[in-house]
């Protein structure tokens, strides 16, 4: 069967898609396992006796990686008390890694206790390379053009704040 030119550049438009999705996936999972793994290496440090080198003989790395570990795993935020994720971008990233449903996407980010990000200068070319304020719904902003969730769950998430408010 010979394709038209339209279902061609949709065959195309949407394999590109899933492999962005793919690729997006990847990248949380990778990150969350970072994550887990500098906590997993905090915890066997704060174990009696058990030195860096012992916990780097045990994970494959140097006692220099375990000390970056550690001090990456001591930086982290707590995961906050009945919520999904330690940050807006966590918990993001926990859906785009699969850990998360949907429903379990869109309540926590639309319910989240944001922080003020603060307003952009008027104007300035470089409004778009300011720095992403920790906690602001600016973090949901980068994990969607991140990938890590669609235009489809933005706007429920934007529509249900707005809801809120």
């Amino acid at each position: 069967m010979t394709l038209t030119a339209e279902q061609a550049l949709a065959a195309a438009r949407d394999a590109r898609a899933d492999e962005l999705s793919v690729r997006a996936a990847n990248k949380a999972r990778a990150a969350l396992a970072h994550e887990r793994t500098a906590l997993a290496a905090l915890a066997a440090a704060d174990a009696r006796g058990v030195s860096h080198r012992d916990i780097g003989r045990e994970m494959g790395l140097s006692h220099v990686a375990v000390g970056t570990l550690i001090t990456e795993a001591r930086q982290l935020a707590p995961v906050p008390e009945g919520r999904a994720g330690r940050s807006p971008l966590h918990v993001a990233m926990r859906y785009a890694a699969g850990e998360i449903d949907r429903d379990t996407l869109v309540e926590a980010l639309s319910t989240w206790p944001y922080v003020r990000a603060g307003a952009l200068t008027d104007g300035l070319h470089d409004d778009a390379a300011a720095q992403t304020v920790p906690g602001s719904f600016d973090e949901v902003h980068d994990a969607l053009v991140q990938g890590f969730l669609d235009d489809d769950a933005y706007d429920v998430i934007l529509r249900r704040r707005a809801e809120q408010q």
